[in-house]
């Protein structure tokens, strides 16, 4: 009985050492398999978050054109107002000083003639 005994608990032995093993690769395969999961997330998250700034630096630089055009135009807009006010401050000057000049060449002439009718008489 004895051997029987010792036979039985060997054969309880190995079954537990086997249980212990199988437990064993099961929480290694858990663990494989949860950091291949996690390093697949990871690789996601960041492809994510790359992606994201991707498109919000094309953004940025789609709105910095636009805005460097718009800037342009505004500076060419601004240029032609400043040069067609100098124009019409130009004509407006010019138009000052000519209707006065031809009024005092009408004036001097008017009394030119005068002085000549007051001499005929």
């Amino acid at each position: 009985m004895d051997e029987q005994k010792q036979q039985s608990i060997n054969e309880a032995a190995e079954r537990f050492a086997e249980a212990v093993k199988e437990s064993y690769q099961t929480v290694s395969e858990r663990g494989k398999s949860a950091q291949e999961l996690n390093a697949a997330l990871a690789q996601q998250f960041f492809s994510s978050v790359n992606e994201h700034l991707r498109t919000h630096a094309e953004a940025n630089r789609e709105t910095t054109q636009e805005l460097v055009e718009k800037q342009q135009r505004q500076q060419e807009a601004g240029q032609e107002l400043v040069q067609e006010s100098v124009g019409a401050y130009m004509e407006f000057v010019n138009s000052m000083f000519s209707v006065p000049q031809g009024a005092a060449q009408a004036g001097a002439e008017e009394g030119a003639k005068q002085t000549k009718k007051e001499n005929k008489t």
